[in-house]
């Protein structure tokens, strides 16, 4: 076997996994002296690229490697603080050093390979999302009917109702979920997470929002916030509002009709600062608003129902004591 065909098997047997510990100090040894000209390198790389099977991954156990990996790398970014003092004994460290000199080098063998394995991951997941202005109701594989709000968007991988039934969702959605007592839904948003069997209910979770919310329709809802910080469960016309800032909670009884009234292409907010508001708008119109009076502290409730833009300036200045005026494409605050 020449030497190029020993290099290339050892290369495959160690992206596999399969390298005994004698041949995983050959490796490490020959990724330490390696050169871009080392015989095999690319080879093996490409050879097991294009035999490995397909394979889809859980999120748990995609987050079981992310944090695998990180441990090795912060693992090793101590050890290289204090390499002149002690030498790398650990074969963990070793991986982790070879893993790095590797990446260093920029050579195809592990980066193309990690690359391609993320794109054929993200390709797994089905992405369902709006824009500003639009709002669409789906049905997920199990029968799940879900309602987008304006700018927001759901995610779900290839396995969904098979181990599990997870979503990630950005931005605001109407959850009519399915009964499967075996597989729980799972919605993650942001650092909340939402698990029911059965049930319906609203998620309110606009990244560039203060504040997160669960309304519960029917049914119950289980909540988890932070790191498990806070956990509860919610019942028919309860509410969690959750401010991402001061982490303040607030848990109570909520008007199922007014929180939904968003479904039925009506404009609500409730005791709202001007900031909020004009998110809100820019939103449901797909318009560029700007405020240019930063000292009212005003906030105000209202529901406007299939208004135009200009009609709910009009209302929310009156109210607020201010004026608007149109600039080009803009509509600025005063």
């Amino acid at each position: 076997m020449t030497d190029a065909e020993s290099t290339r098997e050892l290369i495959i047997k160690y992206l596999n996994g399969s390298c005994t510990e004698e041949e995983l100090k050959q490796f490490l040894k020959i990724m330490k002296e390696s050169t871009p000209s080392t015989p095999g390198l690319d080879d093996a790389a490409r050879e097991y690229w294009d035999n490995e099977p397909e394979e889809v991954l859980t999120d748990g156990i995609y987050e079981k490697y992310r944090k695998d990996a990180m441990k090795l790398i912060r693992k090793h970014t101590l050890e290289t603080r204090f390499r002149s003092r002690r030498k790398l004994i650990l074969r963990i460290v070793e991986i982790a050093a070879s893993l790095v000199l590797i990446a260093g080098a920029g050579y195809f063998i592990i980066s193309d390979v990690t690359e391609k394995r993320t794109a054929r991951q993200l390709a797994s997941y089905q992405t369902m999302e709006t824009m500003p202005g639009q709002r669409r109701t789906v049905q997920l594989p199990d029968g799940t009917r879900v309602t987008l709000n304006v700018a927001s968007s759901i995610r779900y991988n290839a396995r969904y109702g098979k181990d599990a039934r997870d979503i990630w969702l950005s931005g605001e959605a109407f959850f009519d979920v399915e009964s499967d007592p075996e597989c729980p839904f799972l919605i993650h948003a942001g650092d909340m997470d939402v698990r029911v069997t059965g049930t319906s209910f609203n998620v309110s979770a606009y990244p560039e929002d203060r504040k997160t919310s669960v309304t519960v329709k029917s049914g119950k809802v289980a909540v988890s916030y932070g790191k498990d910080d806070v956990r509860m469960n919610l019942h028919p016309d309860e509410q969690l509002i959750i401010d991402t800032e001061d982490q303040s909670i607030f848990r109570g009884f909520a008007e199922t009709g007014y929180a939904l009234s968003w479904m039925h292409g009506k404009l609500s907010f409730n005791q709202q600062s001007l900031p909020e508001i004009l998110k809100m708008l820019r939103r449901y119109y797909s318009c560029d608003i700007e405020i240019r009076d930063t000292t009212s502290k005003v906030k105000l409730s209202g529901t406007h129902d299939n208004q135009s833009l200009e009609s709910v300036l009009q209302s929310i200045c009156f109210s607020a004591g201010l004026e608007y005026r149109k600039e080009g494409n803009r509509y600025i605050i005063y």
